[in-house]
């Protein structure tokens, strides 16, 4: 049986329909058995949450989110799933105080969120006369999660969602086992529960694997994910396209700017920097900074913006929807994107200089979790 705790939709403006249908595809693909509402996915309101579960075909459950305009619940409130004879319950209750932050253009989320507490007391004794074990996902973080699994009864098992930190072993709550596989999909849980021979629950066992690359690839999910980033490379490109047309017809006098949204005191290495720092640019030619676009290109994410900002020069404030292509002489970790834009150089000495910060702005917890300062400066150094 495979669950999960809430928070499928993509919370990015880039290609978002192409992005969340591939998601949930994804999930489906995968054996999820259910999932429940998260904050992030009520981003585009509730009707667009909607209808990319139902086009997916995704399982969804949640016994506290309701329908602004009628009131009624928004998904069923609870699934029933039976394995090897063992019957589960599964519900899913949303934490009411977090924030649901919606797009600009969405007038309302369109739900609201009642007490988990009453939600998890009307629903847990009705699951449990159905099945042999209730499984509650709870989109609530780790200290709320733990308080409902303190304050109601008869629940076996709690997946704690919206939480982003992972748990290598369960644990327990009272009589309620703890599963916490984090976030973001980095990391997942698998857990077994044991039985005698005469059916009677006995343990559990299992940890949590972090999904890096020394786990195999699953071949039907691999080939999904390459179509789907072919697809998307090919709509932003057309999108790119389009849209720059546009601009041109628009604003033909400020093409340059408008076509690509950098500073325009970015002039690219192959612009001027080589004519009197030849050495350090053959140097730098040698290093991955120099490569970083075509990286992209060979992973099919040449057109994400959330990719482009640090594998290109002068393009942090790149518009995160995919509409803007990125031009050539601004591809790659280019001599501006370290050491400032090209039309504040001085000649005293002060231009240009290297540290920490410059470096950490890429090079975060998240994109390089290794980063140590020194080693990395040296393998760029000129």
């Amino acid at each position: 049986m495979v669950l999960d705790g809430g928070g499928s939709i993509s919370r990015k403006g880039f290609e978002r329909v192409m992005v969340d249908n591939a998601s949930l595809r994804g999930m489906v693909q995968t054996g999820c058995d259910a999932t429940t509402i998260g904050v992030v996915d009520l981003n585009m309101g509730a009707s667009y949450f909607l209808e990319r579960i139902a086009e997916a075909g995704l399982t969804v459950v949640s016994a506290n989110v309701h329908d602004e305009a009628t009131g009624d619940l928004l998904v069923e409130p609870y699934v029933i799933v039976e394995r090897a004879g063992i019957k589960f319950g599964i519900t899913g209750v949303l934490n009411p105080d977090l924030k649901i932050r919606t797009e600009r253009n969405i007038e309302s989320h369109g739900v609201t969120v009642s007490d988990p507490v009453e939600a998890l007391r009307m629903y847990v004794p009705e699951i449990s006369k159905q099945v042999d074990f209730v499984v509650v996902l709870s989109h609530s973080g780790l200290t709320r999660s733990k308080d409902l699994a303190s304050e109601i009864e008869d629940i076996d098992i709690m997946v704690v969602g919206n939480h982003n930190s992972h748990s290598a072993q369960p644990y327990e709550v009272g009589t309620t086992l703890m599963i916490q596989p984090g976030y973001r999909g980095q990391s997942m849980c698998d857990y077994r529960l044991s039985f005698d021979a005469d059916g009677t629950y006995k343990s559990y066992s299992g940890r949590a694997v972090v999904l890096d690359n020394k786990v195999p690839a699953d071949a039907a999910m691999a080939l999904m994910l390459k179509e789907h980033k072919l697809a998307i490379e090919a709509a932003s490109k057309r999108r790119a396209a389009r849209e720059a047309e546009e601009r041109r017809l628009k604003h033909e006098a400020r093409n340059a700017a408008a076509a690509g949204s950098y500073k325009e005191g970015c002039i690219g290495v192959n612009e001027s920097c080589k004519r009197c720092h030849q050495d350090e640019y053959d140097q730098w030619q040698t290093t991955a900074h120099a490569s970083a676009f075509e990286t992209l290109e060979k992973s099919l994410q040449s057109t994400n913006p959330e990719c482009l900002a640090c594998h290109t020069t002068g393009q942090r404030e790149l518009p995160r929807d995919g509409s803007v292509e990125v031009p050539g002489n601004l591809r790659g970790v280019q001599c501006e994107a370290c050491h400032g834009i090209g039309s504040e150089h001085a000649r005293d000495g002060s231009y240009g200089g290297i540290s920490v910060a410059t470096c950490v702005a890429c090079h975060d917890s998240s994109n390089s979790p290794d980063f140590n300062f020194p080693q990395y400066l040296a393998k760029v150094t000129h």
